[in-house]
């Protein structure tokens, strides 16, 4: 009996591992500023910091500002911005009051920034964005103030009525929900870049790219639904919930007042209407529902484009590359010789590329780069130049940013720099120096002159007003360097700089127009600017610093080279199918004359929002007093309620943070649907060290067993936990990497009631070590086309009690047969001790459609293709949108030996998936599928041969 019991008494306890996974981002607003690179990174990183930065804090009633020694100026100047705001700018989105912490992080290189709940903070991420063409030239601390403050006030005004219920019922993470159902993330995307652009001289706004996505669907005459510019597409290019919420926004606001969306997201909140409760509210107000809305706005705006795009003065170009019905981007583009350009191509079906192109359209692929912060290049005499990001394997938030060589002539790529923070290199032509931006942790910019070949700095050129420079470019015979820079007030203007002395002159005046990357042709400089409604190129003839437009297109250009000898130029100009390569005749004598002093830019690009006008220069400047910020500082930070859904487990669990997001607390509930039992248990996990530290309780109760001839036996259980782990970032180039190393320390203690256990608790050593390597994909692919996922635990007794169990799991990643198709190899292993006298938690993953069998150890053999089927672009009632259909199809090998017996038992079957990738309510991203199994051998305990599942993985739904 008592043998019998032990077999059944198994480990119920969550290790540590599992608790790394509970900063759920649980419809988190918002992630302020998309990130404009080909790195994709997350809004938070849990201990991420290393523990020799020194915090200090600005706090006052409104707002505690938190950031490293050595940035105290722009502590107080965010501080100083937000009473500002808070005073002043409440009238059209509400007067609540709750004080919010700000976190400045100056260790990445990342331009972002974001507000979230669960808790109630910001972080700013504070290097400038090395292209000023999508989001600004203005001083970067100072716009993340204007447009995450914002978000902030959104979050104070929205706990009203059911939100504010559920804020109580869920905490901050439950506010988040429900507010983030009742208001689109279109509308706190877009209130917030109206007031970015309302309160300052610039913001996106008025910034000509910015519109490009809209303005080139209404070139092409692509008229979308609201539901597909509401959820975007896998197929085609869809404009962004930034651009769509600014044009919602200020249409809003110019036709129904300044404070029409407070009261239509008053509203919503409230849920005054079960049912679409904004679009109800729009309706009352406007006679529109949410998709007549959107289509009058798209008619008023399409209106103004359409009269810029039919001027006469358009230039003529001509398509350079072949139709494609695949989105596709020529981003940047570089003379390579008479009829050959040099240009960084990518799709929705492929990675990133540096291709050769000729004038015929035939491409050919030099190499490819991996992921960086800015995808900027250069080329010259045979040499690509460019950066990739690296990171420090522990400290997340500590990222550089290295210069990659590639010599078409050997075909060798180099690596020039290590541990760097360097943007935009451009080299001589002979090459042997090359020119670099740089930043620094505590916001100094400048340039280096590099050696070529070791990396070394040669010099500093001096920067005495510590401009911004972006792009530079050395002049043809390498004695001067030209970039445009950034000065304090954001205003941009293209300087060019002497090596020898220093010296800095002036070839355009400073302004608010933002200057895209130059390109040197002999005696002319060739650049693009924001003078117009598009991005055109100009040119700039160094002898006499006159400024001319060159090109007058109907879409925004983002760069433009020249090809001397045959007297053309190839440009990049935005398309709804990518950015594309055209040319045309390069023809001086039909330049025109640019008056810069002339604000030629069309009344929308000018909008008068109601606001207070540019707040910047007026902001009042207080000496705030500045104290140190423990690192400890409210380590458990209690915050929010989250469900969990993992059959046959089901939790509620009290979640808390710090601030600095070092410390995770989890506190919670959870019933066993299999068993019927119940645990309520606390886990404490800090990541502030090299290792995270991990210690906690559970307590499980009415734990059961059927036992042959005796009946149902009752028990208890409690057990204590604690260890390390070790997770570490190795990405590098094309490849996303983390390895994770943990152990944990379990002592349990068995409670019988009625009986007894032979063994009444257990002492063991759960060691686990996670590997996973993926390569970059693109945006359809259903998998990486190349890339390891490996698993091992070894799970064992310390004490008398006979116990241990080792688990592996190894998954490969490859290409298929087309683009996105992809062959997904799975091989697992499971071995246990057979003495029964106890049994640790199964992870095995067993062969599809059978049930779990009886073994001593176990292997499996998995082979899948995955293929995209179909992509809809359909919805219904604004509840469910259908992006892909796509298909799996599986063959499954496993072998079960049977200890008992001496044999081992086939369990094959084979059979396919079908999944359908949503979006649920226009909001959160949802896959779930079929599954049919056919079994090529009988199951132990079913008759039936065939077999069907529903895959519904529900903890999507509280994840995202």
């Amino acid at each position: 009996m008592k043998l019998a019991c032990n077999a059944l008494h198994s480990n119920i306890s969550t290790s540590a591992y599992k608790y790394i996974s509970i900063f759920i981002r649980a419809f988190i607003c918002t992630s302020a500023y998309l990130h404009i690179g080909a790195l994709s990174a997350s809004a938070q990183n849990f201990g991420g910091n290393p523990p020799s930065l020194k915090w200090r804090q600005i706090n006052t009633d409104t707002v505690r500002v938190i950031f490293p020694a050595g940035l105290e100026t722009q502590g107080e100047r965010v501080a100083n911005i937000v009473h500002y705001l808070n005073q002043h700018t409440r009238n059209s989105i509400g007067n609540r009051q709750q004080k919010v912490n700000i976190v400045l992080q100056n260790q990445t290189l990342e331009s972002n920034g974001y507000v979230q709940l669960g808790p109630f903070r910001s972080e700013f991420y504070l290097n400038p964005p090395p292209s000023p063409l999508e989001l600004g030239s203005l001083q970067w601390d100072e716009q993340l103030a204007l447009h995450e403050y914002r978000h902030v006030l959104q979050n104070m005004n929205f706990r009203q009525g059911i939100s504010k219920a559920f804020s109580y019922l869920g905490g901050e993470l439950g506010q988040a929900a429900i507010t983030n159902i009742a208001v689109p993330n279109w509308f706190w995307e877009g209130d917030a870049v109206t007031m970015e652009t309302a309160l300052s001289p610039q913001g996106r706004g008025r910034l000509p790219a910015f519109f490009d996505g809209f303005r080139g669907l209404m070139l092409d005459n692509k008229h979308y639904s609201y539901m597909k510019i509401r959820n975007g597409s896998y197929r085609d290019y869809v404009p962004n919930h930034y651009e769509l919420g600014y044009l919602m926004s200020v249409y809003g606001r110019t036709h129904y007042g300044q404070t029409f969306w407070r009261d239509v997201t008053t509203d919503a909140v409230r849920f005054r209407g079960v049912f679409y409760p904004l679009s109800q509210s729009i309706r009352r107000r406007t006679g529109y529902n949410i998709t007549g809305f959107y289509k009058a706005t798209m008619q008023e705006y399409q209106h103004e484009w359409q009269q810029y795009a039919n001027r006469p003065a358009i230039t003529p170009a001509k398509p350079l590359n072949a139709p494609s019905n695949i989105v596709t981007n020529y981003r940047y583009v570089y003379s390579a010789g008479p009829g050959q350009w040099v240009t960084l191509k990518s799709s929705y079906q492929r990675i990133p590329g540096f291709y050769l192109v000729d004038s015929t359209g035939h491409e050919q692929l030099l190499t490819r780069p991996g992921n960086s912060f800015d995808d900027f290049f250069t080329y010259n005499n045979g040499r690509i130049l460019w950066t990739e990001a690296r990171y420090n394997a522990r400290w997340v938030w500590k990222d550089y940013s290295i210069i990659k060589l590639y010599d078409r002539a050997s075909g060798h790529t180099a690596t020039i720099t290590h541990r760097t923070k360097y943007f935009s290199p451009d080299i001589t032509n002979d090459g042997q120096s090359i020119i670099v931006a740089f930043t620094t942790p505590k916001q100094q910019y400048g340039l280096h002159l590099l050696n070529a070949h070791t990396g070394a700095v040669k010099q500093v050129l001096p920067n005495p007003e510590n401009w911004y420079y972006s792009f530079p470019r050395f002049t043809a015979d390498g004695q001067s360097v030209i970039s445009p820079v950034r000065n304090r007030l954001g205003q941009m203007a293209l300087v060019q700089q002497s090596i020898s002395s220093g010296e800095s002159t002036l070839l355009t005046p400073f302004s608010f127009n933002v200057i895209g990357a130059p390109v040197v042709a002999g005696d002319t400089l060739y650049f693009t600017g924001s003078w117009k409604d598009v991005n055109n190129i100009y040119a700039c003839t160094l002898a006499d610093k006159k400024i001319y437009q060159v090109t007058d297109r109907p879409n925004s250009i983002l760069h433009g080279a020249v090809d001397a000898q045959q007297q053309q130029m190839v440009f990049s100009e935005f398309t709804t199918g990518g950015y594309k390569l055209y040319s045309t005749p390069l023809q001086a004598s039909q330049w025109m004359p640019l008056d810069t002093a002339v604000d030629a830019h069309s009344v929308w690009l000018k909008p008068q929002l109601e606001e207070s006008g540019n707040i910047l220069p007026i902001v009042p400047h207080n000496d705030y007093p500045v104290k140190k910020y423990p690192q400890l500082t409210r380590p458990f930070n209690l915050h929010s309620w989250v469900p969990t859904f993992d059959d046959p487990d089901y939790s509620l669990t009290l979640y808390g943070n710090n601030i600095l997001n070092t410390t995770s607390t989890a506190i919670g509930y959870t019933y066993n649907r299999n068993e019927g039992s119940s645990a309520i248990g606390a886990n404490f996990l800090f990541g502030g060290w090299f290792p995270y530290l991990q210690a906690g309780v559970d307590y499980t109760f009415n734990r059961s067993a059927l036992v042959k001839d005796i009946g149902r036996l009752y028990w208890k259980e409690l057990d204590w936990h604690g260890g390390i782990t070790i997770p570490l970032l190795l990405s590098s180039g094309k490849y996303g990497r983390s390895l994770s190393a943990g152990s944990n320390y379990h002592y349990l203690r068995s409670y019988p009631d009625g009986f007894k256990f032979r063994d009444e608790g257990i002492q063991y050593l759960s060691n686990t070590l996670v590997f996973n390597n993926q390569r970059i994909k693109a945006p359809q692919n259903i998998y990486s086309h190349f890339g390891q996922y490996l698993y091992l635990q070894y799970t064992h007794s310390i004490d008398e009690v006979p116990a241990e169990q080792f688990y592996g799991r190894f998954d490969l990643y490859l290409p298929g047969l087309f683009p996105n198709h992809s062959i997904v190899l799975q091989a697992a292993y499971q071995q246990q001790d057979t003495m029964q006298r106890y049994s640790f938690t199964d992870n095995f993953v067993y062969a599809r459609g059978y049930n779990e069998p009886f073994y001593g150890h176990i292997y499996k053999l998995g082979a899948n293709y995955h293929f995209p089927i179909a992509y809809p672009d359909w919805g219904f009632a604004q509840l469910i949108y259908l992006m892909r259909l796509r298909g799996n199809a599986f063959y499954d090998y496993s072998q079960a030996y049977n200890f008992r017996t001496k044999t081992s038992r086939r369990f094959a079957s084979t059979g396919g998936e079908l999944f359908f990738d949503t979006k649920i309510g226009n909001t959160i991203p949802f896959s779930f599928g079929v599954r049919f199994s056919h079994l090529l051998d009988p199951d132990p305990l079913e008759v039936t041969r065939n077999r069907f599942d529903f895959i519904l993985p529900l903890q999507q739904l509280f994840s995202y």
